[in-house]
């Protein structure tokens, strides 16, 4: 009998900027289970002690929220503290702790003003504040997290596989062959295998050391799209390891949003701009956009329509030269804005209010800026690199990610035609049939083991009695 149900939160509870893809799966599945599943655990890897470690109660919801995180900096032996001087994080963390235990309002702006003061010239190096200027907490880990789990046969642990830089991968195989756990694991793509042209030496390395192991080790491989899981066999058979049975449980979307939460930005008007959600980096192909953009100025097109190109993203790895360019406003004209950080409710505003959206990725292991758009009833103008056909699903044209031709051609015609438009909008608003997070996390937590379909359909999964930690 299970006597454990567990989930990995360990990169979202390290986790304190802004909400990006990965991060995003295991704050939904996290969030999905403490509001409809008690039975789940959501655990933290202790690299320390080689084992789980059960989230406090009191705590979990500011982890999990984007809203705190647990000071891992005592926990990583490889994690440098150069973003304090070392004699400032002993101080700092001792007022943070004063600062979470405080019995009054009043003491905790004290111990506030206090870290203020104590990081006064290098406060920007420590994450005290978001980007909006909201207060997080880093909760010291005797605080935030419960003893070790000591786990056996029947329990079954479900990892996002986000955070390779902080797992001890051979520790952890060693423990789950000693006490016999069941290991499951979502694997998001493998891209830094397939393409390792676009990421460092140093980071490819550390990737295929982790799902080297992780591969054979875990019981069962859940793909995201069925070109992951084409990807992952590939790989294994060509690297001579052999994985754990592999399925494919698709991500889900976040549905029910408030889209009058925010404001468009001041020289943004609504159905007049074309948006591009995505991390700046080379394999996402925001360089053709720039080259097809620059054709388009050229021939009035944006100019006429009063037309812009927004991407919304953070700069990601090797795209110095890249982000130069995007900020020369004077060579766009005006008509390109680059918006990094961006909260939940202004980018569900952004979604409603474009007139569509542009993926031009040279591979994906999903495409969920895809699933996002159409949830929002917006076209978008995909590439056919990796799974974005599967993501579109014939609701949108795709391109090859190569072929500026394509592009220009299939851009200015959403510019310049309502009508081709407002054709692909009514395809998108009838064809849309994706799970939202709630149907698409209980999928994911059956395919682990967790529970079984007619619990699931239910909505109260099997084994509710059984208890966590």
């Amino acid at each position: 009998m299970t006597r454990h149900l567990i989930l990995d939160v360990s990169s979202l509870a390290r986790w304190t900027g802004p909400p990006v893809g990965m991060m995003r799966v295991e704050h939904e599945l996290a969030s999905l289970a403490r509001r409809r599943l008690p039975q789940i655990t959501l655990c933290f890897y202790d690299p320390r002690e080689n084992a789980y470690r059960p989230l406090q109660p009191e705590w979990a919801g500011r982890i999990i929220g984007w809203q705190g995180a647990i000071a891992t900096a005592a926990l990583d032996e490889r994690q440098s503290r150069r973003r304090l001087l070392p004699s400032r994080y002993p101080i700092v963390m001792a007022l943070e702790r004063r600062r979470l235990t405080a019995r009054s309002a009043r003491t905790a702006r004290w111990m506030d003003r206090l870290q203020r003061l104590v990081l006064a010239p290098r406060a920007h190096q420590f994450p005290l504040a978001d980007k909006a200027g909201n207060r997080l907490a880093l909760v010291p880990p005797d605080l935030a997290l419960g003893s070790a789990m000591l786990l056996g046969p029947g329990d079954i642990v479900l990892s996002a596989s986000s955070d390779w830089l902080y797992r001890d991968i051979t520790a952890l195989g060693r423990i789950k062959r000693q006490r016999g756990f069941r290991l499951c694991v979502i694997c998001n793509d493998i891209i830094p295998l397939s393409h390792p042209e676009f990421f460092s030496a140093a980071d490819v390395a550390v990737f295929k050391t982790f799902w080297d192991a992780m591969f054979p080790l875990a019981d069962r491989v859940l793909a995201i799209s069925r070109q992951t899981e084409s990807d992952v066999l590939e790989y294994c058979a060509g690297s001579g390891l052999r994985p754990g049975a592999t399925a494919v449980i698709p991500m889900g979307y976040r549905a029910g949003d408030d889209l009058s939460a925010a404001p468009l930005r001041p020289g943004l008007e609504p159905g007049r701009y074309a948006l591009f959600v995505s991390t700046i980096e080379p394999r996402k192909n925001h360089a053709l956009l720039l080259r097809v953009w620059r054709r388009l100025l050229a021939e009035g097109v944006p100019q006429r329509r009063r037309f812009k190109l927004v991407f919304v993203g953070r700069p990601g790895w090797m795209v110095q030269r890249l982000l130069a360019e995007i900020a020369d406003t004077a060579a766009f004209q005006g008509t390109l804005l680059h918006l990094a950080d961006v909260e939940d409710a202004e980018l569900s505003t952004l979604y409603a209010q474009a007139a569509f959206c542009l993926y031009p990725s040279l591979y994906e292991g999903f495409g969920l800026p895809v699933i996002e758009a159409f949830a929002r009833g917006r076209p978008v103008i995909a590439s056919t690199g990796g799974a974005l056909p599967e993501a579109v699903g014939g609701l949108s044209p795709c391109l090859d990610p190569g072929d500026d031709e394509a592009w220009l051609a299939a851009i200015r015609r959403w510019i310049e035609q309502p009508r081709v438009l407002s054709e692909a909008e009514a395809r998108v608003r009838a064809g849309f049939a994706r799970p939202d997070w709630e149907i698409a996390g209980m999928r994911i937590f059956e395919a682990a083991g967790f529970f079984s379909a007619a619990s699931a359909a239910s909505g109260h999964a099997a084994g509710a009695g059984l208890g966590g930690s």
